[in-house]
């Protein structure tokens, strides 16, 4: 929601970059860096009415054109001035989400109780924090417990879905490797430098994470998707 504020955009839209609200985080395509000075160029052509980019518009955008917290600097672009962080973007978000799905998923395949038995069990180790709770028991996630989550969400939920039968086999795979390509890609992220070879393994992580994540898909269904259903 801060971005919504600084950048004048809709909450549904990525403050870096052109892409539609419906391909926010299911693609690796390449979409065009938000351009304000071309915005506002585009708006004052509408608005004297000499334009032949009438059907580019603020609305059309999903942006609020205006003196917001970046108007009038010089030499800054404010789409370079939004850095995603691993709490906000990979744990409070991706992993959030996932570890939704993998709740729906367990309830479907596995009584409840395997994982939080597995999270439990959990023994302690350098750099690790033995959980106190079982998973359903948190109600509120601090960072410390989110990189916790991170750090052993695909072996927990290994042993939790361990020895599926021959209708579960297929879904329980795709459900792992969907897993680990997450857990491949945060554990990369984590990196303090990168080279072009690291930033190829975590596009593919990240690839690899959108097109195994279908198999999650009726424990993702949203209001908006329940009520186009109903």
């Amino acid at each position: 929601m801060d971005n919504v504020a600084l950048h004048g955009i809709k909450s549904t839209l990525c403050p870096r970059c052109e892409v539609p609200a419906l391909e926010v985080g299911t693609n690796m395509k390449v979409y065009p860096v938000r351009d304000y000075a071309i915005y506002h160029h585009y708006d004052y052509e509408n608005w004297i009415g000499e334009t032949d980019h009438a059907d580019i518009t603020p609305k059309s955008l999903g942006i609020r054109l205006g003196q917001n917290a970046f108007y009038g600097l010089n030499r800054v672009s404010p789409s370079y001035l939004h850095k995603p962080h691993m709490l906000h973007t990979v744990y409070r978000g991706l992993f959030k989400h996932m570890m939704d799905w993998i709740q729906g998923f367990l309830k479907k395949h596995r009584p409840h109780e395997a994982f939080d038995e597995v999270w439990k069990a959990l023994p302690p180790y350098p750099g690790f924090l033995v959980p106190k709770k079982a998973y359903r028991e948190v109600t509120q996630w601090q960072g410390k417990d989110m990189r916790n989550l991170g750090r052993c969400a695909l072996g927990v939920v290994a042993v939790a879905l361990r020895q599926p039968g021959s209708p579960q086999l297929i879904p329980v795979k795709r459900a792992l490797g969907c897993v680990r390509a997450l857990v491949d890609f945060n554990m990369r992220a984590q990196y303090r430098s990168h080279t072009a070879e690291t930033i190829i393994y975590m596009e593919d992580y990240l690839d690899t994470f959108h097109k195994m994540n279908d198999i999650f898909l009726e424990f993702r269904v949203t209001k908006g998707m329940r009520a186009k259903i109903d």
